[in-house]
C-alpha cells in the first residue's frame, strides 16, 4: 500500500489501515466479535473493509444484516468467494450477498482456478 521510498510511494500512500482479529490461534470465532468489527468500521467511517474469510452460513440473520448496514452506510465490502468450486452454487456468504465484492483465485493461466467457488447461493 505504500512504499519506503520518496520515489515510489506506493498505489495509497495515505490509507489508514485497521486490522481486526476476529479468530483466536485456534480458528475459533463468533458472530459477535465480526458484529463488534463491523460496528467500528461503520462509526469510524472507514471506506473499504476487505473480509478474507467466507463461509456457508448465509442464515446468519445479524451478519448479513450488518453487512448490508456497512454498505448503507457506504463501506465498500470486498469478500472471498471461497475455494468450493469447480460446481455452480458454492458461494460462499458474504461474498454472495449482492452488495459485496467477491474475490476468486485464479490459475497460472489468468484462467478461473478450479478451486474457485462460483454462483450464487442465496
Amino acid at each position: 500500500v505504500a512504499g519506503t521510498d520518496a520515489d515510489c510511494a506506493g498505489f495509497a500512500p495515505d490509507a489508514e489501515l485497521y486490522v481486526f482479529r476476529v479468530f483466536t490461534s485456534a480458528r475459533v470465532s463468533y458472530t459477535s466479535w465480526f458484529l463488534d468489527a463491523f460496528n467500528y468500521a461503520i462509526h469510524t467511517d472507514i471506506d473499504v473493509l476487505n473480509l478474507s474469510i467466507g463461509g456457508p452460513d448465509f442464515m446468519d440473520r445479524p451478519f448479513v444484516e450488518k453487512v448490508n448496514e456497512m454498505s448503507a452506510n457506504n463501506i465498500v465490502v470486498v469478500s472471498a468467494i471461497g475455494n468450493d468450486g469447480p460446481l455452480y452454487g458454492t458461494l460462499n456468504n458474504p461474498a454472495d450477498q449482492m452488495d459485496v465484492l467477491g474475490v476468486g483465485g485464479i490459475d497460472y493461466a489468468d484462467a478461473v482456478a478450479r478451486f474457485s467457488s462460483r454462483g450464487m447461493t442465496t
